[in-house]
């Protein structure tokens, strides 16, 4: 491995490496859930996304979905590939059986069909921002100006431009961006509140503490077939459990900072 001038990130990398993970990020969210058992992995379930991840081109960097669903989706047992759904068609795919289930976040406007089932899940999806603790940025409005780090796969590219004047630059991935922020080409970085939580328990994420809480409560959503087979419905529940995202999510937060660490060859920006 490259050895870089400033070696922080050295928490995120020995939570990796203690966590068995392989090391390639990316790895270590399949390692922490490898043990899923076997007795819940259904009969092929099914779940739609709003946005499916392009494989990864050949010699491509290995980067981590800033969507937790996906994670979920990706790595439950027994999971048919994931389908490209958007919100406002799930509920009508569910019900008419192109889908076991649905997850992501969920308008919730007009009626379920016949049949379907909606559930919160325990993930904050609302937009929190982080910044540099000596930013002069202390509002959502003060990002009128000013540029902000966005991922591709997240939720709000184009939102924050139109509802606050900022500035947008959107990367590819989450640790693109956050390594962005890092380098100072962007003012502020905006991701899912959950995420930003974990990634800040670092302490080589301290100096990127300052933050703005959610403008809007957002929470992922999950629906479901009344009539889903026993098996299924387990599996289904069993991805998206509490306690299974509370661990997809320290594990997210660990690859994708791991990522940032292997790719920031220049000291933080002062």
């Amino acid at each position: 491995m490259k050895v870089f001038p400033n070696p922080f990130f050295r928490s995120a990398v020995l939570a990796v490496l203690a966590a068995g993970a392989l090391t390639l990020p990316g790895a270590g969210v399949a390692a922490a859930v490898a043990d899923t058992p076997a007795s819940a992995a259904g009969d092929g379930w099914s779940l739609g996304v709003a946005e499916v991840p392009a494989p990864r081109a050949p010699g491509a960097k290995v980067r981590t979905t800033a969507r937790i669903e996906v994670l979920a989706g990706q790595l439950g047992q027994g999971a048919a590939p994931l389908q490209a759904v958007s919100a406002e068609q799930a509920a009508r795919q569910i019900a008419g059986g192109a889908l076991d289930a649905w997850v992501g976040v969920w308008p919730g406007d007009g009626a379920l069909p016949e049949g379907v089932r909606v559930s919160r899940l325990v993930w904050s999806a609302g937009p929190m921002a982080i910044m540099r603790t000596d930013t002069d940025i202390h509002a959502w409005s003060d990002l009128g100006g000013r540029t902000v780090c966005l991922s591709a796969d997240g939720r709000v590219p184009g939102e924050l431009s139109a509802r606050f004047g900022a500035i947008e630059q959107i990367y590819a991935s989450a640790a693109d961006a956050l390594l962005a922020l890092r380098i100072g080409q962007c003012d502020a970085a905006v991701q899912d509140e959950d995420f930003m939580k974990q990634l800040l328990a670092f302490p080589e994420w301290r100096k990127f503490s300052a933050q703005l809480a959610p403008y809007r409560p957002q929470a992922l959503t999950r629906l479901v077939r009344d009539d889903l087979s026993g098996p299924r419905r387990a599996a289904v529940r069993q991805a998206t459990s509490p306690e299974r995202l509370r661990e997809l999510a320290r594990q997210q937060a660990r690859d994708i900072a791991f990522e940032v660490y292997l790719d920031q060859t220049v000291p933080d920006c002062h």
